[in-house]
């Protein structure tokens, strides 16, 4: 037991001396080596980059808020392949008409100011013969939505008067619970 400890205790030294051996030898057959590596560390730069891009699974968003309602709209849409590995400045430059609103690598919201109303408001008013409902586009601004075929015959006066000034209302439901009121 004590030869075997010996023995593998004499090989490893001799290794040792072996490996110095070759590595002194080949240093002074190749003296610029050290001067070699120290001339890469001098010329090696920092080249990693921290501007944030999107990336191609980012979840995007558009909200739109209406100055006139005070309203605001927020709808997700799929993120359009152009804005892959975009950063902020080049959304911002791209399409200078909305604003970054958030941005990072997993997430892009635009926001935009528009004036007007919000596609939820609605006026009813008489027409010649029937019920008629108009979308609210701003300050005196109707554009004709749809006719009811609610005839006026079947009004009360108090209703005819509300609808000749015109009945607003906010939301689809809304609307729809007005008309069945009339009905």
């Amino acid at each position: 037991m004590k030869r075997i400890i010996f023995y593998g205790f004499l090989i490893f030294v001799f290794s040792i001396g072996i490996g110095y051996y070759y590595s002194s030898l080949w240093k002074s057959q190749n003296p610029n080596f050290l001067a070699k590596n120290e001339m890469k560390n001098e010329i090696i730069e920092k080249t990693s980059w921290n501007e944030e891009k999107l990336s191609y699974n980012a979840s995007f968003g558009l909200k739109k808020n209406y100055k006139e309602c005070g309203h605001s709209e927020f709808q997700y849409s799929e993120l359009p392949k152009e804005f892959i590995n975009m950063t902020k400045d080049d959304i911002s430059k791209l399409y200078s008409n909305w604003n970054v609103e958030e941005f990072s690598s997993k997430n892009l919201v635009l926001s935009q100011d528009i004036e007007g109303y919000c596609d939820e408001h609605y006026v009813l008013k008489i027409g010649d013969d029937n019920i008629e409902v108009y979308k609210l586009m701003g300050k005196n601004k109707t554009k004709f939505y749809k006719d009811t075929n609610i005839s006026k015959e079947y009004l009360t006066s108090e209703d005819l008067n509300n609808l000749r000034e015109g009945i607003f209302v906010y939301g689809i439901k809304n609307l729809n619970s007005v008309i069945e009121d009339f009905e």
